[in-house]
């Protein structure tokens, strides 16, 4: 467990790891460069980690004000209560959401531990500590409206300001007050909540129905079935009783998403939103399911608090042929003429092998080539929009690199528009566990042999080295 969590780009590792050793020489514990175990995701560990942290410090710089990865680090932060400092490393505006926040300027720093707007932070810092900081263990984690736990930190005096203020309202007043006060905290915590789905045990392609969510506690189980059931036919399937993977212990006032995604079918809509009442609350969705639907599809329901994914429930339908009296026509498969490549220009070298060998077997497939990472220009959108369009297939080389890219972020959400998301092929540069997928390909399977082979000779290489 970590005093701090700090968050970062990619590209200002370096700045990153001068703060955290100056954090650590003057007593804080700094969770910031983890080892990832095989099998886990970068996303599983960083939210645990915050979990457990007590204060989020998020660097803003031109690199991470574009990354979702860092947003979404810095909202989980702020939703769970934890203290939010943010700290300028460079002259930029942070994202829309954490603007009114004001930061820390370290925009000058020299990266060296006498830097006089370096020891004016860590003094401050110190005020967050409290006397009992090493003897008593974290808080645990628990679900808080934004805002109310963030530390708001700016230049010497505003830090001191903002930190004096935030220690009076919280530490000296819980203290101050008789014993009954915990009961009264916990007063806005409801008791464990569970979850409830239903859709049809079996539709037709080209048919509609409807897919239900409710969340509950116990005392309200039987509201929520009968609710379920209402709202669809007498035999559909319903999965009652299902626990959340995390937070159970809802604050009644939270905000809750529901996305409702799945293969061949259009769902509307995409997500729903709610305020959890403490008793129990509805999500209804509509799915359309498509005409060329194979035999079975599976449905998922993702949970999340705030912005922390909480729970994952799919939810299997058989599908059956749409009836017809015209005979069966015959498909006609043909392969795509052309393609979009959209990838990061620090994987220029790897990228265009691979296009490459795909013109060799494939020399008739006319491929446009990105660059607009090694060379960013606005007035290319427009250009790079129509090109996107025009194109059969999206080719998303996806990495670490292309996640911390503006411009392939760009280019895939206006793949999204079009061609669309199933024009959309992911060509993953490194393991989804070191390179989670992109949002729409959560569920998809982006691993194979190759890549875990090559995996394998690269640690195979590595130990022999080690040996020479």
């Amino acid at each position: 467990m970590a005093d701090i969590f700090l968050s970062y780009a990619n590209e200002d590792r370096e700045a990153a790891a001068a703060l955290a050793q100056a954090l650590e020489a003057a007593g804080w514990t700094v969770w910031w460069e983890p080892e990832i175990a095989p099998g886990q995701t970068w996303n599983a560990v960083s939210a645990d980690a915050i979990n457990d942290a007590r204060h989020v410090i998020v660097l803003w710089s031109s690199h991470s004000v574009t990354s979702p990865r860092i947003a979404q680090e810095a909202a989980q932060g702020r939703a769970l209560g934890k203290s939010l400092i943010p700290v300028r490393i460079e002259a930029v505006e942070p994202p829309s959401g954490f603007r009114m926040i004001q930061a820390a300027d370290l925009t000058d720093w020299r990266r060296s531990a006498d830097d006089p707007k370096l020891r004016d932070f860590l003094a401050e810092l110190k005020s967050l500590r409290g006397p009992a900081h090493r003897a008593q263990p974290a808080p645990a984690p628990s679900y808080r409206p934004p805002g109310l736990g963030s530390i708001v930190l700016g230049t010497a005096a505003a830090v001191a300001g903002a930190v004096k203020s935030a220690i009076d309202l919280l530490r000296p007043k819980q203290r101050a007050k008789p014993p009954a006060e915990p009961a009264e905290r916990d007063a806005a915590i409801s008791d464990p909540v569970f979850f409830g789905v239903a859709a049809p045990r079996a539709a037709s392609a080209g048919s509609s129905f409807t897919a239900r969510f409710a969340a509950y506690v116990a005392s309200a189980r039987s509201t929520a079935q009968e609710h379920l059931e209402q709202l669809g036919d007498q035999d559909d399937r319903i999965v009652m009783d299902i626990p959340p993977d995390r937070q159970d212990r809802w604050r009644i006032g939270a905000p809750v998403t529901i996305r409702l995604t799945g293969d061949h079918v259009r769902v509307t809509p995409g997500e729903r939103e709610f305020e959890w009442n403490g008793r129990e609350n509805l999500a209804n969705f509509a799915v359309q399911v498509e005409d060329d639907a194979p035999a079975s599809l599976q449905l998922c329901f993702h949970v999340f608090l705030g912005t922390v994914p909480i729970a994952f429930v799919p939810l299997g339908i058989a599908i059956a042929a749409r009836p017809s009296d015209a005979p069966p026509s015959q498909v006609e498969v043909r392969a795509p003429s052309s393609a979009f490549a959209s990838y990061s220009s620090k994987d220029a070298e790897l990228v265009t092998r691979s296009l490459s060998t795909l013109t060799r077997w494939a020399p008739a497939l006319d491929i446009f080539q990105d660059c607009l990472d090694l060379k960013a220009n606005e007035d290319f959108k427009p250009q790079l929009a129509k090109e996107i369009a025009a194109r059969e297939v999206f080719l998303l080389f996806w990495s670490r690199n292309a996640n911390a890219s503006k411009w392939v972020l760009w280019e895939f959400e206006t793949a999204r528009v079009k061609p669309g998301l199933n024009a959309i092929l992911p060509m993953p540069l490194e393991d989804p566990a070191i390179a989670p997928p992109p949002p729409g390909f959560e569920d998809k399977h982006l691993r194979d042999r190759f890549m875990i082979a090559g995996y394998g000779l690269k640690k195979i290489a590595e130990t022999v080295r080690e040996q020479l």
